[in-house]
């Protein structure tokens, strides 16, 4: 019996820098550790490390330290521009401690401490910014810099397109090279193989002997579908002597619809996929629509979708013609499904712009939000272009994302349907409530609104300040008041004259009481006019007259008192008329008093604003109460299994944004504008601005080019990827200057133009990949390669490769006989038991708090564009296998799918054991695991299932399941 297997590494030991006690031996360890540390730094760095240092690190450097301890300022001789400086140190010593946040001075002068410096001195920096210092001394202090790259950005800050795109092989145009010649041409069925074979023959190597048909369908199987082969097909394989039986195998796992399940999930890792927004304060965190670019990008893949109309309908499917067919408007689920940076648009924009770049185009792009790329050809303006974009398009609110499908029940739609409109009418009835209320006190307060016009266009003379009687009037409705009058002095002239005169008392210098009192006899001689022209109200005039004014704010409180008597009396002849049981009355008896209500009441006045307006001046706790009622909505359409499918589109704004440079990747600090194109490396020198809407659709059309030298090379490298188990070029998200170069670039570019040349078909690369005899070659050990290429770089061999969780999970419950043809919709809850038996990618993404099975695994990293998972072996693993109430659930229900109770009675152990081993490994058992499997059986015969114990058939179907043979594909 083979036994699950554990690799465990001693763990490494970190290197401390030993403290010097004297100062010549201080001296001398700083100049060693910098020396160390620099030829440490001097080596081509992890791209997420280059990543990590270029968003997280060099801007706080350059914003918080650079002013003192920079290239023309040197405060206690630290200088912190360049690595080597850094490991300098100070006046007083080492300033950093590789590896060490604790020892060191510099992480220990940012907390703050109150018995320590304080750095910087004009105030502590946030936490986020001293926890990525934290992070990035305890990494080892990653400083990505060598002499080479120099070249890519000469010191004037200056690109050298011409040379880059002629010297970087990633730059270069895709070319189909010839087919190189070869001395094995027996191994040869593929073009793939030519070029495989041509460079291991340079080493004098050959391929591997080709794997056993068995283990070719399980790995077939896997690779295409994720799910192994039934006992049924491997057999029917195995003894198929059609020449075309492999190739058929291929087409028919390409025709399933687990193929989609399968490779859909890969693009998912790409495209940052998950159902939730990040940390979103009190807003409903779940995406309630997130599933439908899940099902999208599924459908697409079986479907055989051409990987350049795939990139356009992901940017822009708003845009293009769908043929009555809205699905495809799902697929911009791409650019929206993301985290949502607690409502930051600048940060959401640059998570748009580094998915774009590194997932399309393997271009580190996003490096140069705060400045020109260090290494790679994308200038800060390049960026900014791109970010005018997506700037220039907004998401509509989710009620109004466009309907793409029905509900499968019709009952539950119309349940959903009547719930949400009481959940949407009860955010309209307290929105509505609110707004009569905030009308209802506008009519009491004009003084109050008007006193702040006056503060706002500086109306009054002397040192005076408006008096309120509670806050300050919001200034979206002050604003509302100052174009209501300036558009009112011709209309309602009758009563806002005065205003308008004594507001010109500003501009003439003298005592405003005595002006004011000229000023209103003069206009009361205005009051029995008949003229609408030059009649004043009566109430108006009459109110001055008795409270002389002696500043603009005595005019307002005026104005205030007058619309506030007109008011009240208006309140009690309706109340009155109510109590009277009399129909409520339509004006007031008095001419002046109607004119003045007539005023309040128009909806053109701010006191009369619509409900929308008035919940634009909202307080927070209001805007707090409509995001509770809000939330209540969106969980309904989280949870309601009648809720109607929904695209996360992107629409273009009416105006196209054009963006300015933000300064080091401040908003507040504006640079040169520049126009919504695409990258120059890429475009060439004669680009040309977008000219349709915000731009995507050329963008898209741009990236999904023939001519664009990245996007072909970068997928056709991911594919390679998932079936090797390492890309041609191992930093599938990164093809930039700092890249690994790939190991075959002939095979690349001859892959990338057959892609293309073939309509860019996923599926005939898959065919044109598999169908080689590199991939069909066993995974045997071969010293003498070993000596040669100990990492097969060269692929003289098949790497046998561990289950991701997912297909580990899929195959678990495939084999039980549990799994679920069910296919798209919501999520399920992957850690809830009983499990769903859907597939694992039908399951929850919850990006602030993943599943702990997740991790254990190795899932992606849905904070960001996942170029390839990590493969760790650890403990948990084990456990899991051992513990985990999925295993134990799906070995129960395998034991009694089998039924090898009654098999074990009718046709004795032997048979039931091997029923188990055809459902579970495909094959028959030998004859001593025939009998190692009757010892535990023996064994455990007394034990009797129970809710706290397996009986013996279940540990015995759980050891299979947990076996190297099923969790491995050689």
């Amino acid at each position: 019996m083979k036994r699950l297997r554990i690799n465990s590494d001693s763990p490494v030991k970190s290197h401390l820098i030993p403290k010097a006690f004297y100062l010549a031996a201080c001296v001398y360890l700083g100049c060693t550790v910098s020396v160390e540390a620099n030829a440490a730094n001097n080596k081509k760095l992890p791209a997420e490390q280059v990543e990590f240092f270029e968003k997280e690190i060099r801007p706080v450097l350059v914003k918080r330290c650079y002013a003192c301890h920079g290239a023309k300022k040197q405060e206690a001789s630290l200088r912190l521009d360049s690595h080597a400086w850094m490991m300098k140190g100070s006046d007083t010593g080492a300033a950093v401690v590789p590896g060490d946040p604790l020892k060191s001075r510099i992480i220990q002068v940012i907390q703050y401490h109150d018995d320590d410096s304080q750095m910087p001195p004009s105030g502590k920096m946030p936490p986020q910014e001293i926890a990525a210092l934290t992070r990035w001394v305890k990494m080892g202090t990653p400083w990505p810099y060598s002499e080479n790259d120099a070249k890519a950005v000469p010191t004037n800050g200056a690109y050298d397109y011409e040379t880059l795109s002629r010297s970087h092989w990633a730059f270069q145009p895709i070319t189909k090279p010839a087919i190189p010649p070869i001395k094995d041409q027996q191994r040869t069925v593929s073009p793939v193989d030519h070029f495989v074979i041509a460079k291991l023959e340079e080493k004098g190597l050959s391929l591997s002997p080709a794997v056993d048909k068995r283990k070719l369908i399980r790995r077939a199987s896997i690779d295409l579908t994720g799910l192994p082969p039934t006992y049924e097909e491997v057999e029917a394989f195995a003894n198929n002597t059609d020449p075309q039986a492999y190739e058929k195998l291929v087409d028919r796992l390409l025709a399933s619809p687990a193929y989609g399940e399968r490779w859909g999930r890969h693009w998912l890792d790409v495209a940052r996929y998950a159902d939730t927004k990040g940390y979103v304060f009190t807003s409903e965190r779940r995406y309630p629509y997130s599933y439908t670019y899940r099902d999208y990008v599924i459908r697409a893949f079986n479907e055989d979708l051409p990987f350049n109309q795939f990139i356009l309908e992901q940017l822009a499917a708003d845009q293009l013609d769908r043929k009555g067919d809205d699905r495809s408007l799902a697929a911009l689920g791409f650019l929206t499904v993301g985290r949502r940076y607690r409502g930051n648009i600048h940060d959401i924009t640059d998570d748009r712009i580094d998915l774009v770049s590194r997932g399309l185009l393997g271009l580190t792009a996003s490096c140069a939000r705060c400045h020109d790329h260090k290494f790679d050809p994308v200038p800060t303006k390049d960026y900014y272009s791109l970010y005018s974009v997506f700037v220039s398009s907004y998401e509509p609110e989710e009620k109004d994302l466009p309907l793409i499908g029905k509900p499968k029940s019709d009952k539950a739609y119309e349940k959903y349907q009547e719930e949400r409109a009481k959940r949407q009418q009860k955010v309209d009835d307290y929105i509505h409530a609110e707004a009569d209320k905030f009308r209802a006190n506008a009519r009491l307060t004009v003084g109050e609104v008007l006193q702040a016009v006056a503060e706002k266009q500086n109306l009054a003379q002397g040192d005076e300040k408006p008096q309120y009687a509670k806050e300050a009037p919001h200034r979206r409705y002050v604003d509302l008041w100052r174009a209501f009058l300036a558009r009112s002095m011709k209309t309602q002239r009758s009563v806002f004259a005065p205003w308008s005169e004594f507001a010109g008392l500003k501009k003439q210098k003298g005592d405003f009481a005595r002006q004011a009192s000229e000023l209103i006899q003069k206009l009361a001689k205005q009051e029995a006019e008949t003229d609408p022209n030059k009649r004043i109200n009566r109430l108006v005039i009459h109110a001055l007259k008795n409270n002389p004014p002696e500043s603009m704010y005595d005019v307002c409180r005026v104005y205030g008192d007058v619309f506030k008597e007109v008011e009240q009396a208006w309140l009690k002849a309706v109340a009155d008329a109510a109590k009277a049981k009399k129909p409520a009355p339509e004006k007031l008896d008095d001419p002046a008093a109607e004119e003045l209500r007539q005023i309040l009441y128009h909806p053109e006045t701010p006191t009369a604003s619509s409900d929308a307006e008035v919940q634009n001046m909202f307080n927070r706790a209001q805007r707090n109460r409509i995001r509770q009622l809000e939330k209540e909505l969106a969980t309904l359409d989280v949870t309601s299994p009648g809720a109607p499918p929904r695209a996360m589109v992107m629409l273009d704004k009416d105006k196209p944004v054009t963006s300015f440079v933000h300064l080091r990747g401040n908003p507040g600090r504006r640079g040169d504008k520049v126009p919504r194109q695409f990258f120059r490396i890429l475009a060439g020198e004669d680009r040309q601005p977008f000219q349709q809407g915000s731009g995507r659709l050329e963008l898209a059309k741009s990236i999904a080019s023939r001519d664009n030298p990245l996007t072909a090379r970068v997928f056709v490298n991911r594919v390679w990827m998932h079936h090797f188990g390492e890309g041609l070029v191992r930093t599938p998200s990164d093809f930039g200057v700092r890249s690994d170069p790939p190991s075959h670039p002939e095979l690349l570019d001859y892959l990338a133009s057959r892609f293309m040349d073939e309509g860019w078909s996923v599926k005939s690369l898959h065919k044109l990949i598999m169908l080689s005899a590199t991939y069909k070659q066993g995974a045997q050990e071969n010293p003498e390669a070993i000596l040669v290429d100990s990492d097969n770089r060269l692929l003289w061999k098949h790497v046998p490769r561990r289950l991701g969780f997912e297909a580990m999970r899929d195959s678990i419950l495939f084999v039980s006989g549990q799994l679920s043809d069910d296919r798209e919709g919501r999520g399920f809850v992957i850690d809830k038991m009983p499990t769903d038996p859907r597939r694992t990618v039908y399951s929850f993404i919850d990006r602030n708090n993943l599943p702990n099975v997740f991790r254990t695994f190795d899932f992606a990293n849905v904070e960001s564009s996942t170029a390839e998972r990590p493969y760790t072996t650890v403990p948990q693993q084990a456990l899991f296998a051992m513990n985990s109430p999925l295993l134990l659930e799906q070995s129960a229900l395998l034991v009694k799918d089998l039924d090898l109770e009654k098999i074990t009675a009718d046709k004795g152990m032997e048979e039931a054991i091997t029923r188990l081993y055809q459902r579970v490994l495909a094959r028959k058992p030998e004859k001593e695991e025939i009998e190692l499997g009757k010892q535990f059986l023996q064994h455990h015969r007394d034990q009797i299932k129970s809710p706290a114990r397996m009986s013996g058939w279940e540990k015995y179907a759980q050891v299979l399941c947990t076996s190297n043979e099923f969790m491995f594909v050689d």
